[in-house]
């Protein structure tokens, strides 16, 4: 039967919307628009995460390393001190985050359909559990299928993660479809191991003209299609 795994920051829910409401507190005025302030910060969340994940930094240091990149390309500095109070203030709206309508609907037709749906997610533990409770995605994904980095030893992208994964659903690489939204992490580590992808590329980011999805959606109607297609595939092989 087909694994439907997704991703959880981007994906299952939006990310960008905790991080706008604690960023226009401290920079109201930007030289530049939402989709690049926003880019920015991905990119040193990146960064600083791959540190972390090697032990070069602790969690509340990536926290501020993250920060203060993002702020002096936005040609603001912020001091450490600020930094981390922006962090406190981010993570504190990510307590507050919910699941769009759209989203919960299909996570309810996909559970009607008795499909076996997990979360494979980058980062710490905590932090990720976290989001789990404030989203309540016990209602659709037992706790046993959520993957976090952290816990499983390797982050995305590394073969060793998705192996892991593979090996705890008891699953063929023929039977994982993995759907998320960052190219490297999610669609090149995915298609490394052998599973199938949906890329969900709902910021418009380029591909590289490498075409590396099985699939490349931009909202959740095309998403939930693009599921449902493979879900009839994958029926009709059985």
């Amino acid at each position: 039967m087909l694994n439907i795994i997704f991703d959880l920051d981007d994906t299952l829910y939006d990310t960008a919307k905790p991080f706008f409401q604690v960023l226009d507190r401290y920079m109201p005025e930007r030289g530049c628009s939402d989709a690049r302030s926003y880019a920015l910060f991905r990119e040193h969340c990146d960064i600083a995460f791959e540190l972390f994940a090697a032990g070069k930094l602790t969690l509340a240091e990536s926290h501020v390393m993250r920060t203060q990149g993002t702020f002096a390309e936005l040609g603001q500095q912020l001091d450490a001190e600020n930094a981390y109070r922006f962090q406190l203030d981010y993570q504190s709206m990510q307590g507050k985050i919910r699941l769009s309508s759209a989203m919960t609907q299909m996570l309810d037709k996909l559970k009607n359909k008795n499909a076996n749906l997990s979360i494979f997610t980058n980062g710490p533990e905590k932090h990720q559990m976290m989001k789990y409770e404030a989203l309540g995605l016990e209602k659709w994904f037992p706790r046993s299928r959520m993957f976090i980095s952290e816990s499983i030893g390797y982050a995305k992208p590394h073969p060793e993660a998705f192996a892991f994964v593979e090996k705890a659903l008891h699953a063929d690489k023929e039977e994982i479809l993995f759907i998320g939204d960052s190219l490297d992490n999610d669609i090149l580590g995915g298609q490394g191991a052998g599973w199938s992808t949906v890329w969900f590329n709902h910021r418009q980011q380029d591909d590289r003209n490498g075409g590396w999805a099985d699939v490349t959606v931009h909202s959740l109607t095309e998403m939930h299609a693009a599921i449902n297609e493979k879900m009839q595939s994958s029926n009709k092989g059985e």
